[in-house]
């Protein structure tokens, strides 16, 4: 199952200085802030929307496990270039991209263990967050998949 998805979309702004809160050029908080609705819609209990050097992180679950979804901005080098902190690039110059993933931190020690005795089931939560997750983006007509860039 493909865990990453490519696409382009009118759909999502990005406001001024909001990279200061990720890395110069990292986009998506728009995009991150839908994606908690989304999920919560699902059912999703406590979504939550946290920055990241790399982007923006849905964060859906923690438990035993983090279960998250990543999402940014890929920029054109020219994009890149020519980027001015007050005017963010026009939304026809960005491909969105977004991921799930599922972690077991280190210091999480009880469930490092129970993974190591085979009891710890990640891959079900994480099948499921992939599939709500594709169906979230087909379902929106807004967005138009495309190759990774």
């Amino acid at each position: 199952m493909d865990s990453t998805y490519w696409f382009t979309s009118d759909l999502f702004t990005i406001e001024p200085g909001e990279d200061e809160e990720t890395n110069p050029a990292c986009f998506g908080k728009a995009l991150g802030n839908w994606l908690c609705l989304k999920f919560k819609d699902m059912g999703y209990e406590d979504v939550d929307l946290i920055a990241e050097d790399w982007g923006w992180c849905v964060m859906c679950k923690r438990d035993n496990y983090l279960l998250w979804v990543g999402c940014g901005s890929m920029l054109t080098e020219t994009t890149i270039e020519n980027l001015n902190p007050a005017l963010p690039p026009d939304k026809s110059e960005i491909v969105w991209h977004v991921f799930t993933q599922v972690e077991v931190p280190f210091f999480f020690f009880k469930s490092n263990f129970l993974r190591l005795l085979g009891k710890l089931d990640t891959k079900t939560a994480y099948e499921k967050l992939n599939h709500d997750l594709k169906q979230i983006l087909e379902q929106e007509p807004g967005i138009h998949f495309c190759e990774e860039p």
